[in-house]
């Protein structure tokens, strides 16, 4: 998988989806819709964990840490695309701060992701 920095377009969808997980919301709500996009995108499942946890994971995890959190509905696309290249730790350890958060709803979104590839291949019903 290339870099951030030589991927900004195709990642741009993957990142706006993922960021939502940081909000001050319900994640849950948001599992579907991301993974929707997620299995829309060109990424493999190891790619997509990769962008999760080395990329919006570091530029976006300051929102459910900050009291109250200062955004809830998603950040500007282009300030969070300058954000994610900025803090992202491409190639590097994944974070500790908040590792376990990000690993629950990841499982949830793997599977959505699997089932909905699944689903594609047995085409329409």
């Amino acid at each position: 998988m290339e870099t951030p920095e030589k991927d900004i377009e195709d990642r741009l969808k993957v990142w706006d989806a993922m960021q939502m997980l940081y909000m001050d919301t319900d994640p849950d709500y948001e599992i579907n819709y991301i993974a929707k996009v997620c299995t829309c995108s060109k990424y493999t499942i190891q790619d997509l964990k990769s962008i999760l946890f080395q990329e919006v994971l570091p530029a976006c995890r300051f929102n459910l840490i900050m009291q109250p959190a200062p955004e809830w509905a998603g950040f500007e696309i282009n300030w969070l695309k300058k954000r994610v290249l900025s803090k992202h730790r491409f190639g590097k350890r994944r974070p500790i701060l908040l590792r376990k958060y990000t690993s629950d709803l990841w499982e949830k979104i793997e599977r959505n992701i699997l089932q909905q590839r699944e689903n594609s291949k047995q085409g329409p019903k």
